[in-house]
């Protein structure tokens, strides 16, 4: 096998609690993952040394800046030093939007690898890969499209998709949001809140939008509502049209709003499209990883 392409989808955070700070710099987080059928393409092919980027985002480099590139560079250190490959990154999935772009390309380049060159690599083996790479990563190495993450994220209980839902992602054009310093903003509260966590996974299963819109979390939307009024317009007019539970993904900026058939979220998709010209707006629905296995 000389040339693999493998699918690397987006996610939500349908559920960010942000508990501590570690001793190692990263935070304690309680969250619920979910893939989406929204993806980058990414291709693998063989060269003779050396690892190569190749990407036409204007936002996403090319260096060892790339994480798909430090993915690729730690896997073939430990097993094949002397090998190369080209990655070819064909970007849908939102730059730095809250939607873990970045995290999935280096974990399908990390499972993309094991095939390509058989190296043989057991899960647990790039998962500890994945985990030094980022906090995402291991989400994405895991075969469940839902997944409670805790520790930083990387210890993950995955549970099988019983309901799939449909969601309206909004992204503001040219807000330009950093996760360092939106953890830089944060204040931890001392008092625990009631942990959410369980319940909003309960409602998944059950496909239970009322109760997803009154648990459902995030510990850094007061500060982006706080500093960035789009973010609040855009809740407002998904809320709306319509939409059911409404939050924001990650550290931002990409708001989303739920509902519980394609219909709704294309109509409410298109309206929104032709409304706000300074938001991207994509539909998407749950990730069946059962379809791509």
């Amino acid at each position: 096998m000389q040339t693999l392409t493998l699918k690397a989808p987006a996610k939500l955070n349908l559920y960010l609690d942000v508990l501590n700070k570690r001793p190692d710099g990263f935070h304690n987080i309680e969250t619920v993952f979910e893939k989406l059928n929204l993806f980058d393409k990414i291709t693998l092919s063989r060269r003779k040394t050396g690892i190569k980027v190749v990407c036409r985002h204007k936002d996403v480099p090319a260096d060892k800046r790339n994480l798909a590139h430090r993915a690729a560079q730690a896997l073939l250190a430990k097993t094949r030093p002397n090998a190369g490959v080209q990655i070819k990154i064909s970007k849908r999935i939102p730059v730095a939007a809250g939607l873990g772009g970045g995290s999935s390309d280096a974990a399908s380049v990390l499972l993309g690898l094991n095939r390509l060159f058989s190296l043989k690599q057991k899960p647990r083996q790039l998962l500890e890969i994945g985990a030094k790479l980022g906090a995402d990563v291991p989400f994405f190495l895991c075969s469940r499209s839902r997944a409670i993450g805790r520790g930083k994220g990387e210890r993950l209980t995955s549970l099988k998709v019983k309901s799939k839902n449909w969601y309206i992602l909004v992204i503001p054009r040219g807000l330009n949001v950093s996760t360092r310093r939106m953890y830089s903003a944060l204040r931890i509260p001392l008092t625990k809140r009631p942990a959410g966590v369980k319940i909003v996974f309960r409602a998944l299963e059950k496909g239970d939008l009322t109760t997803l819109d009154r648990y459902s979390y995030n510990s850094f939307e007061p500060i982006l509502r706080k500093k960035y009024k789009q973010i609040q317009r855009i809740k407002k007019a998904l809320k709306s049209y319509g939409a059911g539970a409404t939050l924001v993904s990650g550290s931002g900026p990409c708001v989303f709003g739920v509902v519980a058939s394609r219909k709704e979220a294309m109509v409410i998709g298109r309206t929104l499209g032709a409304k706000a010209r300074n938001w991207q707006v994509i539909v998407a629905s749950t990730f069946d990883s059962k379809k791509e296995e």
